[in-house]
């Protein structure tokens, strides 16, 4: 997924020189064009570029949120306190301000594993674990265990990354079509355009495919019943059908959670 470059605003760049004055023999005052310098163009050209700068983000835009109630999922109630996956929370993630496991919990969470805390008894100190409990339906099956999507040891060896590459593509296969850039869309307003793959990393990667879970997760899943869930499944199975869309790799109710 493409990384962060901020940008400054068109009207805060240093202008181009375009024409010169000069004066003929007669006294008479024209206008020359000059080239622009290679400096200038490159200078424009960098500009033009849209992203965020690696720790940082262009400043907020006149955008307002997006209107959450025309999703398929209900609003989050105000009334419940701050959002747990707000746009603020998705922004910390692709920012990198949440830790790497702080993230797996909030997916874990979302998908519906139970975080229970067991006691050894040889040792009396307890342990952390999450039990699928509510897992979606399909996920359950292929995860009854929380995997890790996002790489917590940062170490990329195929025996030790492989299973954490695999978990966060089916994470982020699942997310429908029409939620693929959902993200970037919602988070432009906070100043986030999305990642450059300049200085692009596996972290940022996939902190950002679990943050575009995550916003799916929001608007399409949370707090609906999980048979009202099947019923849209079965609708959206039969438009893929009608559309010959069956086999496309990603988006489609074939590799859902539910």
């Amino acid at each position: 997924m493409p990384c962060l470059a901020a940008v400054a605003p068109r009207a805060l760049r240093p202008a181009l020189p375009a024409c010169t004055l000069r004066k003929s023999k007669s006294g008479a005052v024209s206008r020359t064009r000059v080239p622009p310098s290679r400096t200038c163009v490159r200078a424009e050209a960098e500009a033009d570029k849209v992203g965020t700068v690696v720790g940082g983000v262009a400043g907020p835009t006149d955008e307002g949120p997006i209107d959450e109630s025309t999703f398929g999922a209900p609003p989050w109630d105000p009334a419940d306190g701050e959002d747990p996956i707000g746009d603020e929370v998705l922004l910390k993630i692709v920012l990198s301000q949440i830790d790497d496991q702080e993230v797996n919990d909030l997916v874990w969470t979302a998908l519906g594993y139970t975080k229970e805390i067991e006691l050894d008894m040889e040792t009396l100190t307890g342990a952390e674990v999450w039990k699928p409990t509510n897992v979606f339906p399909k996920w359950a099956a292929a995860y009854p265990e929380a995997p890790d999507v996002i790489g917590v040891t940062r170490k990329y060896w195929p025996e030790i990354d492989g299973p954490v590459k695999a978990a966060c593509a089916a994470l982020t296969r699942s997310v429908a079509d029409e939620h693929k850039q959902g993200l970037k869309r919602t988070l432009r307003r906070l100043g986030w355009k999305g990642y450059r793959m300049d200085g692009l990393t596996p972290n940022m990667t996939r902190r950002a495919q679990a943050a575009n879970w995550l916003l799916y997760y929001r608007r399409e899943l949370r707090g609906v019943p999980i048979e009202e869930l099947k019923r849209r499944r079965e609708e959206r199975r039969m438009r893929e059908e009608a559309e010959a869309r069956t086999d496309a790799p990603t988006g489609t109710t074939k590799q859902g959670v539910v």
